[in-house]
């Protein structure tokens, strides 16, 4: 009995350490001085860092440590059941991409087909934290990252945790993957062995060709980081994607602000909107949208359909899993905006496959129990 106990307590350390290593790791690098010399021709970038066109108040109302305190010592938020979700492997994917197809695997995870291009859009599949066990998914993703199908490029919208994962990272990088992501970003993907050919690093209004889809950085109002000293380090940023027939957005994250009828009015009108719902509070108003805001920004766009994104894997704000999108189906009811709502892992052709309330089905279980 001695020998276990002392066996396990010589290993607490051990696993303390490896934990930190790895965490550390899976912070990536912020981009040194030569990089941040080249990155001074953008009119986001002042001095060190980056900045938004319309600024953000950071400071929260409670402050930091009072409100994550706060926020992890609170519970009840997660769903009671595994929410329904449609398994996916890579042979679930046709050898030539759709026209138009979107398949949401959970927060603000997609497979967007386009015009013959297949693009992987801020992938996550693990944790939305350095931290085990803090930031855990509700329910592993309906596609695991080895079965992912065959890509033409990976988009990453910014360097916070729930929208770039090392892990996945690491899998594409030997598939010869090439990564569209904002200014910066590419430090992280090159210190994680991603050769600098793989990476196309972008400001905003500048486009990279994915085949016949151009691919385009708009902007975003929100932050960047994925340390205690690297905030504002890396640009942040929306995306527009234009093939010859079909066209569509992804928010990325952000407060709201007039870049959706900029962004409408320049590249627009658009066959659909990926428009991020979830994670807001009255906290911290300036970085993410709140239902109103994420449907008031589709109909900006003069997009046709909207897929609600960034809810329904993480527990990342004070608000119930279904809050985002039980607010944005009667908002977008309200104002008759075509919403798409596939389970995850659901392939949904825009116009053509029939969404349903499914978390609604979710919240009866749940009150059952009670």
């Amino acid at each position: 009995m001695k020998k276990t106990l002392w066996g396990i307590l010589a290993s607490v350390p051990i696993l303390a350490a490896a934990t930190l290593l790895a965490a550390c790791a899976g912070m990536g690098s912020a981009p040194d001085r030569e990089r941040q010399d080249m990155y001074r021709q953008s009119t986001q970038f002042e001095n060190t860092e980056f900045v938004n066109t319309t600024p953000v108040n950071m400071e929260l109302r409670e402050g930091m440590f009072s409100t994550a305190v706060k926020f992890f010592l609170s519970n009840g938020r997660k769903p009671a059941k595994p929410l329904p979700t449609v398994p996916l492997s890579s042979a679930d994917f046709s050898a030539r991409p759709k026209p138009l197809q979107v398949t949401w695997l959970g927060h603000s995870s997609t497979i967007l087909e386009i015009d013959g291009v297949r693009l992987l859009i801020d992938p996550v599949f693990g944790n939305a934290s350095p931290v085990p066990c803090t930031v855990n998914r509700f329910q592993p993703s309906p596609i695991s990252r080895e079965e992912l199908p065959e890509l033409d490029a990976v988009v990453i919208s910014h360097d916070h945790y729930d929208h770039l994962e090392m892990k996945t990272i690491k899998t594409l990088i030997p598939r010869g993957v090439r990564f569209i992501v904002p200014l910066g970003v590419g430090a992280h993907l090159e210190k994680w062995g991603c050769p600098p050919a793989q990476i196309a690093e972008l400001d905003w209004w500048q486009s990279y060709w994915v085949g016949n889809v151009e691919v385009v950085a708009t902007p975003s109002r929100h932050f960047s980081g994925r340390g205690l000293r690297d905030r504002f380090k890396t640009l942040w940023a929306s995306f527009v994607f234009k093939g010859p027939d079909h066209s569509a957005f992804y928010s990325g994250d952000g407060g709201y602000d007039d870049r959706f009828e900029e962004i409408g009015q320049e590249l627009g009108p658009f066959d659909l909107s990926l428009m991020e719902c979830g994670a807001y509070d009255k906290g911290w108003p300036d970085v993410h949208m709140f239902p109103e805001e994420a449907v008031l920004g589709h109909m900006k766009l003069g997009a046709k359909y909207m897929l609600p994104v960034h809810w329904g894997a993480h527990d990342l704000a004070f608000h119930q899993w279904d809050d985002p999108i039980r607010q944005v189906a009667e908002i977008a009811a309200a104002n008759k905006v075509r919403l798409i709502t596939p389970l995850m892992g659901e392939a949904c052709i825009p116009g053509e496959t029939v969404s349903h309330a499914w978390w609604e089905q979710v919240e009866d279980v749940r009150l059952a129990e009670k």
